[in-house]
């Protein structure tokens, strides 16, 4: 703590979701946390960042070499959208930023991982612009995430990660054809509109709508959609659209 000083995120050492995940801001907060948290959970205390989330997501060949690659883009934080029971989206990038693409790889070199799956969280600095490892996990990407993929890129992640396995070949395209976003509801928010205004006015574009296990929808939401299309613009119309609310 006096290396960094507050605000700090405490979560648990093992978690899914920013459950139990929180922003400390002093040692009132710290306090008050140590008090009530759960006596049989090891949490991790790291100083806060207020930035971005960039993924880099993809498939590592025996050899150690990268086969395929993609970026998401997290805009807000997964633990305020748990904490404060919110909506949440993602966009499913056409390419990798080159940043993005040379921290993965170095973190992936320093791991010596080899014939994986990978999904590297790094945070981007809003005061900096600087790139900060959050996560790094040796598995695909959770949720919705490998379809995010699929439909951006026109493929089969699990097929590519088949024929990787068994004969050192993936032949999935370098870039994506397009912006894929992931755009969540809770049940107890009011929206503007109704899931037929959405299918109307986005129909062409909607690739996947449906409920969310009840496990993952404090993170995930109670109903999502996926929407794509080759403009960026175009999919933040359709987030701002499912998820605009009246009082």
């Amino acid at each position: 703590m006096d290396a960094v000083g507050f605000p700090v995120i405490v979560k648990p050492d093992v978690g899914c979701g920013a459950r139990f995940t929180y922003k400390l801001s002093n040692e009132h907060e710290l306090v008050s946390f140590l008090k009530r948290k759960p006596m049989d959970v090891s949490f991790i205390v790291e100083e806060f960042i207020d930035g971005i989330i960039l993924t880099y997501d993809g498939l590592v060949d025996a050899s150690g070499v990268v086969r395929f690659a993609v970026s998401h883009r997290f805009d807000q934080s997964v633990m305020d959208v748990v904490n404060n029971d919110d909506n949440l989206y993602y966009i499913c990038q056409r390419g990798v930023a080159p940043e993005v693409e040379g921290a993965g790889r170095r973190i992936l070199k320093a791991f010596d991982v080899r014939e994986r799956f990978f999904h590297i969280e790094l945070f981007k600095s809003r005061k900096d612009g600087a790139f900060i490892a959050l996560e790094v996990n040796m598995r695909p990407p959770g949720a919705w995430m490998t379809d995010a993929i699929n439909y951006s890129y026109d493929t089969d992640v699990y097929r590519q990660w088949a024929n990787m396995v068994m004969h050192n070949k993936v032949d999935a395209p370098k870039d994506g054809l397009y912006f894929t976003a992931y755009a969540s509801r809770k049940d107890w928010k009011r929206y503007a509109h109704s899931h037929d205004e959405i299918l109307r006015d986005f129909g062409n574009g909607v690739v996947k709508y449906g409920p969310i296990e009840p496990v993952f929808s404090r993170a995930m939401g109670n109903y999502a959609y996926q929407f794509r299309s080759p403009e960026e613009g175009e999919v933040r119309r359709f987030i701002a659209f499912v998820q605009e609310t009246v009082i």
